[in-house]
C-alpha cells in the first residue's frame, strides 16, 4: 500500500543459514588510503570487546562512468534530488552493501557497522548495544548517529537516560548503526541500482517493511575533519519539471513516513502496559 519508490526485487547475493542466538559482529568501513582514520577509530572499535572485521570501502573516484551508470539510476536520482549523485556518494552506498553481503555470509545475528569517522564512550555503546539486543523486536535497524531532531517517539528504556525512539520526521546519517539479519536481506533485495544516498534507505523503511530506529540521546557522533565523501561540487537542476518531481517526492516521502512511523508506534507500543507505566 505504501510502496512507491522501488519496482525490482533481486535475491542474487548469499545468506548463511545459520547463526549464534545474540552474536554481534562488527563491520568497520575504511578506505585503503585513510589510515589516519582508521588509526584514530580503531581503539575505541577495539574496547567494545567485539569482533572486527575491516571492510575495504569502495573508493567512488576510481570507479568508471561505466560502472557508475550500472550500479546507479542517475535520471531517477536526479527527479528525487535535484542534482546527479557524487561519486563518493556511491562509493558510501556501494561500501555499505558490501557490508550487508558480509554480513548474511558470516554467522552473526547482528551486524554493528561502523564508518570511520566517529567517536563515542566504548562503555555506553556496548551498554547500549547489550541492551538493544535484549530489546531486539523493537528494531530492524537501530542507528546511533544522526543528524536532525526527528520528532522522537519513545518506545522503549535502553541504558541509564538512553531510550529507544521511533521518528515522525527525517533524520539522516548512517555513521554508526545495528542491524539484524532480516532488514540486510530486505535491504539488498531492492538496492540496487541505487536512486539515493544510503542513509535515505534507512527512514524509507515502509519500503522494507522494517523498523527503523534510533537512540536517543544520541551516543555516537561523526567528527573526524572533513568528509572524504562531499569531494566534488553537484550542480543542482532548477528546471520546473526537475523541481515539481522533487517536491512530490519530498511531499510523498514525508507523509507515508510519519503516518508509517505513526502507525507502527500506535500499533506495537502505544498499548502496552510499559507505556502507561512510565
Amino acid at each position: 500500500m505504501f510502496n512507491f519508490l522501488f519496482d525490482e526485487v533481486h535475491s542474487d547475493f548469499k545468506v548463511h543459514a545459520k547463526f549464534g542466538p545474540n552474536s554481534v559482529g562488527v563491520f568497520l568501513i575504511n578506505l585503503d588510503r585513510a589510515t589516519e582514520r582508521l588509526e584514530f577509530v580503531k581503539p575505541s572499535i577495539d574496547q567494545l570487546n567485539l569482533p572486527v572485521e575491516r571492510v575495504s570501502a569502495v573508493d567512488g573516484t576510481l570507479l568508471s562512468d561505466e560502472k557508475l551508470h550500472e550500479v546507479c539510476n542517475f535520471e531517477r536520482f536526479r527527479r528525487y534530488f535535484k542534482m546527479f549523485p557524487e561519486r563518493g556518494t556511491i562509493g558510501c552506498s556501494l561500501s555499505h552493501e558490501k557490508v550487508w553481503q558480509k554480513f548474511l555470509e558470516s554467522d552473526y545475528e547482528f551486524a554493528l557497522v561502523f564508518e570511520d569517522d566517529v567517536v563515542f564512550n566504548p562503555k555506553e555503546l556496548r551498554s547500549c548495544v547489550d541492551r538493544a539486543i535484549e530489546k531486539k523486536d523493537l528494531w530492524d535497524i537501530l542507528s546511533f548517529e544522526m543528524i536532525h531532531d526527528g520528532f522522537p517517539l519513545k518506545i522503549g528504556d535502553l541504558y541509564e537516560d538512553k531510550r529507544i525512539s521511533l521518528y515522525l520526521t527525517s533524520v539522516k546519517h548512517s555513521g554508526c548503526y545495528l542491524i539484524n539479519r532480516s532488514a540486510a536481506k530486505k535491504l539488498l533485495e531492492k538496492f540496487s541500482p541505487i536512486i539515493m544516498p544510503l542513509d535515505h534507505y534507512f527512514t524509507a523503511s515502509w519500503e522494507f517493511d522494517i523498523k527503523f530506529a534510533g537512540v536517543e540521546p544520541r551516543v555516537v557522533k561523526q567528527n573526524f575533519g572533513s568528509s572524504q565523501i562531499k569531494s566534488e561540487f553537484s550542480e543542482k537542476f532548477s528546471d520546473r519539471k526537475t523541481k515539481i518531481s522533487n517536491a512530490i517526492f519530498n511531499t510523498r516521502r514525508a507523509i507515508i513516513g510519519f503516518v508509517y512511523n505513526l502507525y507502527l508506534f500506535v500499533k506495537d507500543f502505544m498499548c502496552h502496559k510499559q507505556w502507561f507505566a512510565r
